[in-house]
């Protein structure tokens, strides 16, 4: 399966690759700062651009892209981690319409917080309830 991913030389992005080119796979990844590698594009989703080349008979696309999370969470760099994943997200999708692109999969993946940040002695499991709602 040929397949796009964006945040592809992130910590797990990294990792991905490396697997599903074991598993045969075919890797396109969209960077912003190209090395030369033939299966590199840039993109620049603040500019709401993406090179068309990458779409070329691809067959899904894992979207692991975002604003870093190694900031201060003020709540201006909130509104920031939101809308990079967000936007970025609507952008492949909007890219995938434009050449009429019929996908397998798309899996957008980012980080999650069911349970909700707290400090606490209570072990919780997959049936807990939330315990408080908050930014994740």
């Amino acid at each position: 399966m040929k397949i796009l991913i964006t945040g592809a030389t992130g910590l797990i992005g990294k990792y991905l690759v490396q697997k599903l080119k074991e598993n045969g796979h075919e890797i396109v990844i969209l960077t912003r700062k190209k090395t030369g590698k033939p299966n590199e594009f840039q993109w620049n989703p603040d500019q709401n651009f993406i090179e068309d080349a990458a779409f070329e008979n691809i067959e899904a696309i894992i979207h692991l892209a975002g604003a870093t999370i190694a900031k201060r969470w003020t709540k201006e760099y909130k509104k920031e981690l939101y809308s990079s994943r967000i936007n970025a997200a609507n952008l492949l999708k909007s890219y995938c319409e434009k050449h009429q692109i019929k996908l397998k999969s798309f899996i957008s993946a980012s980080g999650i917080n069911y349970y909700g940040t707290f400090t606490s002695d209570e072990i919780l499991t997959e049936n807990s309830p939330i315990k408080k709602l908050d930014f994740l």
